[in-house]
């Protein structure tokens, strides 16, 4: 689901099976960005080239479509086609049936079997701009008017963990959003001049180290210096009021994972322990996610109600935070989960994230 104030967000995908074909909500504009997350699988599978011969080829593609049509077939306004065995990317663009000329040179290849990935595919009025790990990619000038693009379509040789869509810019004459100052830790190196870097007038985050896949489905979180820290500690720029929105990417420790933890906190202070707004605690054995408040060293009444329980062992999940007047509102993986009314006020109070237990991150944006 997307809150009032969320901007309008269509919600994550999450592990889709693949092939994979879904609708773009609202189409493409500049400025909007489609962030996949995904794991390329092992292996090669043969088959026959030139007079017969048998060859092995390891492939998946990224469709920008128009449409889900198969006969006859969508236009295809970018399809992004990295051959693992050849070393290369292809682009394409597929007009009434007809395939144009493709596109090939590019940078260093940076996909690799059994490795994961994360691409972003950024709208611009003239072109499609992709990133892969962190660093700046491809150019592919339009050759199909952006505006027709409404599907989004993936096969192959690829496992996909996540799908995020990102508005793109306001329609003329609209109000804009109220944002904080825009992510302020990301597992990939902020580099100019690529779509992850921040803006000119920002301060760069601590350094990270050079770019790396992340952990296969399944396998234990990294502990490299692509993966942000946790224990995390870190500021929330501006403090809280309401509108504001904090998201967390991350991925529960796979095994028997007891709890973990987010506080939204006032300061970091240990001794005494600062007051806490609002910690959420999913609790595996119980099956139960804990809310609850924490006002000069005493906790308050737990909240444990919700709906149903959204984290799974060695999954990744989304968990958006929406602070409003009177409460916050927690949604995970698209869906409203439960909410939790202010005890500490004023809001402004807040300007702390922690995070703990037996989780990795990915990523902590604020808008």
């Amino acid at each position: 689901m997307a809150y009032p104030g969320f901007g309008g967000m269509q919600a994550p995908v999450v592990n889709p099976h693949i092939p994979y074909i879904g609708e773009i909500q609202g189409g493409l504009q500049p400025g909007k960005m489609i962030t996949i997350q995904g794991f390329v699988i092992p292996g090669a599978d043969r088959k026959p080239g030139l007079f017969g011969i048998m060859y092995e080829e390891c492939w998946f593609h990224v469709n920008l479509q128009c449409g889900a049509s198969t006969q006859p077939r969508a236009d295809i306004a970018m399809h992004f086609n990295p051959r693992l065995m050849a070393g290369v990317v292809v682009r394409n663009c597929l007009q009434n049936q007809a395939w144009g000329a493709e596109e090939k040179p590019h940078g260093p290849f940076p996909f690799a079997m059994g490795q994961n990935f994360e691409m972003i595919i950024l709208t611009e009025p003239d072109k499609f701009k992709v990133a892969v790990n962190g660093q700046h990619f491809i150019e592919f000038r339009h050759r199909i008017p952006f505006q027709r693009v409404n599907t989004l379509a993936i096969d192959g040789k690829v496992q996909i963990q996540a799908i995020r869509f990102d508005s793109g810019l306001p329609q003329p004459g609209a109000p804009l959003p109220q944002r904080g100052p825009g992510p302020v830790y990301n597992p990939f190196p902020q580099v100019p001049g690529s779509l992850a870097a921040p803006p000119a007038q920002m301060a760069p985050p601590a350094p990270m180290g050079p770019p790396g896949p992340m952990a296969p489905p399944g396998a234990p979180p990294s502990s490299g210096p692509q993966a942000l820290q946790v224990p995390y500690i870190g500021s929330i720029p501006g403090g809280l009021y309401p509108g504001k929105m904090v998201i967390i990417n991350g991925t529960v420790h796979p095994g028997m994972p007891d709890r973990f933890h987010f506080n939204l906190q006032c300061g970091a202070s240990t001794a005494p322990r600062a007051d806490i707004a609002m910690q959420f605690n999913p609790r595996f054995a119980a099956r139960a996610v804990v809310r609850n408040s924490l006002t000069n060293n005493s906790w308050g009444a737990e909240e444990k109600d919700t709906p149903y329980f959204p984290f799974m062992p060695g999954q990744p999940f989304e968990l958006m935070v929406l602070c409003q007047q009177d409460s916050f509102k927690v949604a995970v993986n698209g869906q409203h989960l439960t909410e939790f009314r202010h005890r500490i006020q004023p809001l402004t109070r807040v300007d702390t994230l922690v995070v703990e237990g037996k989780v990795s991150l990915q990523q902590i944006r604020f808008t």
